[in-house]
């Protein structure tokens, strides 16, 4: 398989993404106990570097004629930050949605944050290019790294490392399809959305980050609950947030008609499956409609998301929006005054790496994506560790506001309180 090839529709509506918007690059947020030093973490970037294909690549050539490429590319970026401040990742990972990859040199990126302080906590933080991976093969990336980094201080020595064969394109694993249209009569409805509570054009625009963390006793509530009420529980966070965007916009008694754009896993979708370790983008997405009245109960809603997105999953609507990607980009991008969703919810479940990497202890692990072009879309990233809950909430400024984001993830957060008991 040829690692220089021309990127696909969906790679280049990314780049678009991250050339003209600095969105929708994929952040990786590790907290890390234990005596990480440069040095390992630095020979430890530079044998994932080997290892996978995508992540030697950067991206030549001009709009509509973008090649991946391999010749040239330098090591990957780290950069290392010592500060004793617990909460100074926050300032970091916010700096990181912020910053464009510059994909002409590189798709990914890293940030050691050192703490001298006793609990001797480190954070990693990686910054990837969408085209090249998503937030699942990220999440082991970072696993593989850490493995790495306790092989060499162990062991005094740099391991060996295979390169893996370079994948198929998403477009080469999905199947075929000639028509590209989706036809759902329900998305001809309006459907409403917060709206900005400020107007600026992509290029004014910054990502804000608001990090939850849910205690396991909440979190097994919810789980648990979800259960018992036969849905999901992305299908219980959808419809917590909906409840709350009806309820911050309504300015009378009247019914809503709001949307969630849910993110797609195609990892077992695709021919032939594609493992988690494998740093690739293999994702997609499906859009629900909720018409959200007054006395609509919280479970029912939690049905009917799951429901639909059920229904959906078997149909080709999850490979059409893949082929169809960089049509969306285009449109967001000439059209920044338009919110496409009410909300948006990626959500990559129960995260399955090992805590314990023999000097090193994973304390933590989350991400995010950054989501200037979306407007004001109440949107979180998902994932649940060492049965924690984290909900990265992201959002574009100054389309909403601190107050306001704050606001709506206390509304979201006691929803799920109220209803999972």
């Amino acid at each position: 398989m040829n690692e220089n090839r021309k990127l696909i529709a969906m790679e280049q509506g990314m780049e678009m993404f991250n050339r003209l918007a600095n969105s929708l690059n994929v952040v990786i947020i590790s907290r890390i106990k234990g005596s990480l030093n440069e040095d390992v973490v630095r020979q430890s970037l530079d044998l994932v570097q080997i290892r996978h294909p995508r992540l030697n690549c950067r991206i030549v050539g001009s709009l509509n004629d973008w090649y991946f490429q391999t010749k040239r590319t330098p090591k990957n970026p780290l950069r290392v930050i010592c500060n004793h401040d617990p909460e100074y990742w926050k300032i970091i990972a916010v700096d990181e949605l912020n910053n464009q990859i510059n994909s002409e040199k590189f798709l990914f990126r890293a940030v050691l944050i050192k703490s001298n302080n006793e609990g001797n906590i480190n954070y990693l933080i990686t910054t990837g290019h969408h085209a090249i991976i998503d937030a699942i093969s990220g999440v082991y990336l970072h696993s593989e790294i850490l493995n790495l980094c306790y092989q060499i201080l162990s062991t005094n020595k740099v391991p060996s490392i295979s390169k893996l064969p370079v994948l198929p394109s998403l477009e080469d694993l999905i199947p075929k399809i000639v028509e590209l249209s989706v036809q759902d009569k329900q998305l001809n409805k309006k459907t409403e959305t917060l709206g900005f509570e400020k107007y600026l054009p992509n290029e004014l625009r910054s990502c804000g980050l608001v990090h939850r963390k849910l205690e396991p006793e909440l979190t097994n509530r919810i789980i648990s609950s979800c259960k018992k009420e036969n849905t999901t529980v992305h299908g219980a966070l959808c419809a917590a947030m909906l409840l709350t965007v009806a309820e911050t916009i309504k300015g009378e008694d009247r019914d809503l008609y709001l949307n969630c754009r849910s993110s797609v896993d195609l990892r077992r979708r695709v021919n032939p499956p594609i493992s988690d370790e494998n740093i690739a983008m293999v994702v997609s997405a499906l859009t629900t409609f909720h018409e959200i009245r007054e006395d609509k109960p919280f479970w029912q809603l939690a049905r009917e998301v799951t429901r639909q997105i059920k229904q959906k999953l078997e149909t080709s609507e999850i490979y059409k929006v893949v082929l169809s990607y960089k049509k969306g980009t285009e449109f967001l991008l000439a059209n920044p005054d338009k919110i496409p969703f009410s909300v948006f919810i990626t959500n990559i479940g129960r995260v399955r790496i090992p805590s314990d990497y023999g000097l090193f202890k994973l304390e933590e692990i989350s991400y995010a994506l950054s989501l200037t072009a979306m407007g004001s879309v109440f949107a979180v990233a998902v994932s649940t560790f060492e049965e924690e809950m984290i909900l990265n909430f992201i959002y574009s400024k100054p389309g909403i506001s601190q107050d306001t984001i704050e606001m709506l993830i206390e509304k979201t957060i006691s929803y799920l309180g109220k209803y999972c008991q």
